[in-house]
């Protein structure tokens, strides 16, 4: 049998490593933000310290094995080693001769809105009669410059600054057969699809479809605040609750692996902070559009 290379108590030691302290070890970037730090370069990779761990979101979404966890995981996911080679170095036994990640430069990328259309002919029949969402929403978000049709006939989904300056468009294809989903390049992701309230109830979607869903579906919550992350990551969240004074969260994130997870984080992360509600669709239902379609038929 092969013999274990570390003890419980070994592996625990590097694991209680301060994460902070290994990501300058590792010659990693820091970006404060608020709770946690952005590491730039490698696609939405955050470290909290309270949890002395980190997230990488690209690495979720793209079902990356190793896409979070402590400082033998964070070692691991930069250096692209194995465990015993992570444990090593975190005890000071060894260095890493291993292959490091290269971080990507993020160029400044100037955010323009995609041209428009002349009409909202197409954004309207999908939106109604496609995805069952009540005209009055559409015509709601259209009145209020944040939905408009682009010359390819997608819905465009636009997020403002706090400023009143477009700074995200979230886009979403009207082709039924297959759909475009995606962003304008430039797109700031802390001010991506929002509506503000009159109340301190905040209102969280992973889309501005599943938000319009809810809206057809409970019509009074139009008084309250809401945001689609556009994404799981909680970035536009983060940046929302700065400005406005925010007291009870509603999670309305999908019921899959990917969703139920990230309720599960927000709910430990928020909840020290906010009244916070899990409020996922109904069983059965992967999303509120899904259960919004299956009670009109």
């Amino acid at each position: 049998m092969r013999r274990q290379r570390f003890s419980r108590e070994q592996i625990a030691e590097a694991d209680q490593r301060d994460i902070l302290g290994v990501a300058r070890e590792l010659n990693l970037k820091l970006e404060k933000r608020k709770n946690t730090y952005k590491v730039p370069g490698y696609g939405g990779l955050y470290i909290t310290p309270m949890k002395n761990a980190f997230h990488c979101f690209s690495a979720d979404m793209s079902r990356e094995n190793n896409c979070g966890g402590g400082p033998i995981q964070l070692v691991m996911f930069i250096h692209q080693c194995t465990f015993i080679e992570s444990v090593s170095y975190l005890l000071g036994i060894k260095g890493l001769d291993t292959y490091k990640r290269e971080p990507v430069e993020e160029k400044e990328i100037e955010f323009s809105l995609p041209e428009r259309s002349d009409s909202f002919r197409h954004i309207y029949a999908y939106l109604i009669k496609t995805r069952k969402i009540d005209r009055w929403v559409v015509d709601q978000f259209i009145k209020e410059k944040m939905l408009y049709e682009n010359k390819y006939h997608s819905c465009v989904f636009v997020g403002y600054d706090y400023d009143g300056n477009p700074r995200h468009a979230a886009i979403r294809g009207t082709m039924t057969s297959k759909a475009f989903k995606g962003e304008t390049r430039g797109s700031d992701k802390r001010f991506a699809f929002h509506r503000s309230g009159e109340n301190e109830m905040l209102h969280v979607y992973e889309s501005p479809i599943d938000m319009m869903s809810y809206l057809t579906l409970y019509p009074d919550a139009i008084k309250d605040h809401h945001v689609a992350l556009c994404c799981l990551a909680d970035t536009s969240l983060q940046e929302y609750v700065k400005h406005y004074d925010i007291q009870r969260i509603f999670l309305h994130l999908d019921n899959d692996e990917w969703g139920r997870n990230q309720t599960e984080k927000l709910k430990d992360f928020y909840g020290k902070s906010y009244d916070i509600w899990d409020e996922s669709p109904f069983d059965g239902y992967k999303d509120f559009n899904e259960q919004l379609a299956g009670r009109k038929g």
